[in-house]
């Protein structure tokens, strides 16, 4: 095969073998420019238009990091009564949510399980952030389902002290 093109060339005049050579480089060109080239000014472009939204996420994840920092850096607050059983009764008799509570079990010192068989999931949102806010209870461990009604959920909650 190689014996043959060599002498297929060989047998071209001196400006026929210009001509194909000069073809040849280029088609090498054109499609070095088709495979490689324009594929790579699409994802350019690509790039180009999703670098703003990234910024925008860069600095949302700077916001949240400062938060972090912000939240570990405060002391924690304990309850003043020394039991979180006593506090999560006391606070969820001022919201209004010790009627929809079934069992408030104390689990060690510093954790309580909280059973609420149908509870509206903004109150129940509400009274959780307050907890956290106020006196650094946090949720450790929760399950919510949907009790059936529409807003209404059922909650099993492992809430922890502010330690």
């Amino acid at each position: 095969m190689k014996a043959q093109f060599v002498q297929a060339w060989r047998a071209r005049a001196p400006r026929e073998r210009l001509v194909l050579a000069g073809g040849t480089a280029l088609l090498a060109l054109a499609l070095v420019y088709a495979y490689a080239r324009l594929p790579m000014q699409r994802e350019l472009a690509q790039l180009r238009g999703a670098l703003p939204q990234l910024r925008v996420q860069a600095e949302q994840l700077q916001r949240d990091a400062e938060e972090v920092a912000r939240l570990r850096a405060r002391p924690a607050v304990s309850p003043a009564s020394g039991s979180i059983t006593a506090l999560v009764e006391q606070r969820a008799a001022a919201s209004g949510l010790r009627e929809h509570i079934e069992t408030i079990t104390p689990q060690d010192a510093g954790r309580v399980r909280v059973v609420l068989p149908s509870v509206g999931f903004d109150a129940w949102l509400a009274w959780i952030g307050e907890l956290r806010a106020a006196h650094g209870v946090r949720v450790e461990s929760a399950r919510i389902e949907s009790s059936g009604e529409a807003g209404m959920v059922r909650v099993d909650a492992v809430l922890a002290g502010g330690a």
